[in-house]
């Protein structure tokens, strides 16, 4: 089971971060790289902008709206405090509708930190056919995808938890040293037990060779701090056509999304260096209701799916389904037993922990996370209905040098609203140079294609 604080833990361990969430938190702080959620909101019309300001009020007071603060003590735990402001942008200049989704880009690389604020933002703008878009920005190290959707649907049915944490610094100096330091004590046989772990795998694992295609000299002339923009697009497909297309290639239910993320990242040249095949990393909720303070309450699994023949049958998937609700370990549970040794390790570390348990060198992880029916309130955040929603990933301040490291990007975010099915896609391939969004864009219609669907797809 997932730590997390409970109403009953020592005053000393309330509100610290849960295991999961510190290891986040060190990749952030040894890489920069923010890895972002964002919900997008598309009316037909202006927006209801008093209804609007209440669901900012409301959503202001709960989780959505904290912040980590580290600890005075080289090796004490980071805990939550109550967060700062969080701008809420409003344009009054219409853009072409055909620019959603750049706008959208924009608004998710605006300022978003974690420790220092804001943990998340809120925008509207307008767009030249009469049209309104919504946009929330939140850090992952903050809530996960569904924890946030849940928290924003709260904020807008009124039915929120208030979050109960105090301003960053209120516990004093020295009475935060003194607690952080019985943190420590308390955490020390987790902690001894960990390291442990992590030092008898470095002595019986040998060092993995190094994998995958030979970077040209015009490629390493790139540096490796080179910030790079990862393409994105969001695919919108009806319903029933996409039911339709799961039965008709013998697929249960569920299983067209692994099977089309599969031939897409075999498109990108995503597929396992030993055999071919795809690894899809498949997040689980895990989250205990609103007062469950983890910011990513999941689970992680590794499902196998070999691309050839899924536009035509979707057998293969099903099976690799089957097998991974049976499984009763996942990539989570071995994580879990390594993390108390993370304090105490060197932020570089972080990486090399992730690397080797996710294996980038061959398995090249894809994420594929389905948000399955989008919770019930989400889609009024102006107090009615909105015409589309879309739910995605953002990956902000991205070096090249982590892309060079995972040997490319693809993360899928699924979501179903309105008789509608939207697959958020951001993606990078570097080889042989990197992907455009119109590289992308095409990779994505020629998958549809594949797969006889039609969508709507905006980049």
């Amino acid at each position: 089971m997932l730590e997390g604080s409970s109403a009953g833990t020592p005053i000393h361990g309330r509100h610290r971060l849960a295991w999961l969430d510190q290891l986040a938190y060190e990749l952030f702080r040894a890489t920069g790289r923010c890895q972002l959620m964002q919900c997008l909101w598309l009316y037909d019309r202006d927006v209801n902008l008093d209804a609007l300001v209440q669901t900012y009020e409301r959503l202001i007071t709960l989780s959505f709206n904290r912040l980590i603060e580290p600890s005075s003590l080289p090796w004490g735990r980071p805990r939550w405090v109550a967060g700062t402001s969080v701008p809420f942008e409003r344009s009054s200049d219409p853009l072409p509708r055909s620019r959603l989704l750049q706008w959208a880009n924009q608004h998710a690389r605006a300022p978003v930190d974690p420790v220092i604020g804001p943990a998340g933002r809120m925008a509207i703008q307008p767009f030249d056919d009469g049209s309104t878009a919504v946009s929330i920005v939140g850090s992952h190290l903050v809530l996960d995808g569904m924890g946030a959707l849940r928290v924003i649907a709260a904020a807008v049915n009124g039915t929120g938890v208030p979050n109960p944490y105090k301003p960053r610094g209120a516990r004093g100096w020295l009475s935060g040293c003194v607690s952080d330091a019985r943190q420590i004590l308390a955490d020390a046989p987790q902690t001894v037990a960990a390291l442990a772990r992590i030092a008898q795998a470095h002595r019986y694992r040998p060092a993995a060779p190094v994998k995958g295609s030979t970077v040209t000299a015009a490629e390493a002339a790139h540096a490796p701090s080179t910030i790079v923009e990862l393409p994105a697009v969001a695919v919108t497909v009806d319903s029933r056509v996409w039911l339709a297309c799961e039965q008709r290639l013998g697929g249960d239910m569920g299983t067209l999304l692994p099977g089309f993320v599969a031939s897409l990242a075999s498109r990108l040249g995503r597929r396992r260096f030993s055999d071919g095949a795809v690894s899809l990393l498949v997040p689980r909720s895990r989250r205990r209701g609103l007062a469950d303070e983890r910011a990513l309450a999941i689970e992680f699994h590794m499902m196998n799916v070999a691309p050839e023949g899924l536009t035509k049958n979707l057998g293969h998937v099903n099976v690799a389904r089957t097998l991974l609700r049976g499984a009763r370990k996942s990539q989570t549970d071995v994580l879990t037993s390594l993390l108390p040794a993370i304090a105490w390790m060197p932020r570089t570390a972080a990486k090399t922990l992730v690397n080797r348990l996710f294996d980038y060198a061959d398995e090249l992880p894809v994420s594929c996370s389905d948000l399955g029916l989008l919770p019930e309130g989400l889609a009024r955040i102006d107090g009615a209905p909105c015409r589309r929603l879309l739910t995605r990933a953002v990956d902000v301040n991205v070096t090249r040098q982590d892309l060079e490291r995972s040997h490319g990007h693809l993360v899928v975010v699924a979501s179903h609203y309105d008789r509608k099915i939207s697959l958020c896609i951001e993606a990078c391939r570097l080889q042989p140079t990197p992907t455009t969004d119109d590289e992308l864009r095409h990779l994505v219609s020629q998958t549809l294609t594949d797969f006889g669907l039609e969508g709507l797809i905006d980049s």
